[in-house]
């Protein structure tokens, strides 16, 4: 489903569809897009309609089974769809479908979904703040444990023993460098092993 684009040229009508008058669709049409010397092959489905301006809205769709209305109530609610999108993906961390049919999807989709339900369940009843990937790795760490012992892992602190990347203090070593300059001690700084960190 897309807006019809202003260069587009309809190269033929081959069926103008009949619209209830208390519709807000305005026309419904098979047409074939194209020039004289390039023609699409397939027909599309062309459905004009206002918008909340009122500027006149032209759709184009392949799917011939929708009413009219619903083509344009999809439309109006694309944003909404591209928004619910995102936030599949970035939520439920679905990579890849594993099925093609409508069943797998939606069965991918399902398990999903009861997946980040369980895992916000088990944030609320551990009573953790934190992202919820830190309960999801958690449960990977302790899946064959029992409850306890996964609150206990959630809200243990960190392991590490590392303080970090190292920050090297550049006005201490200008400054050492400048002193060694201005006392001519020059030689190293030709070197190209110095390192004046070490």
């Amino acid at each position: 489903m897309t807006r019809l684009k202003e260069n587009a040229v309809i190269h033929e009508v081959l069926e103008e569809k009949t619209v209830r008058p208390e519709s807000p669709v305005i026309r419904d049409a098979v047409v074939r897009l194209g020039s004289q010397q390039n023609v699409m092959k397939h027909s599309l489905r062309l459905v004009q309609t206002m918008d909340s301006e009122g500027s006149l809205v032209t759709i184009l769709t392949n799917d011939f089974t929708l009413r009219a209305e619903e083509v344009c109530d999809i439309y109006r609610q694309r944003w909404q769809i591209e928004l619910f999108f995102k936030w599949i993906k970035q939520h439920l961390v679905l990579k890849r479908l594993y099925g093609k049919s409508e069943a797998a999807v939606y069965n991918q989709l399902r398990i999903a979904l009861v997946t980040y339900c369980l895992l916000i369940l088990m944030q609320l009843k551990a009573a953790h703040r934190g992202r919820l990937l830190v309960i999801y790795k958690c449960v990977r760490l302790n899946w064959d444990r029992d409850f306890t012992h996964f609150v206990r892992g959630l809200h243990q602190g960190s392991s590490r023993t590392s303080r970090g990347r190292r920050r090297l203090r550049v006005d201490r070593i200008f400054a050492e460098t400048l002193k060694q300059y201005s006392d001519g001690d020059t030689e190293h700084l030709e070197a190209t092993t110095y390192d004046p960190v070490i």
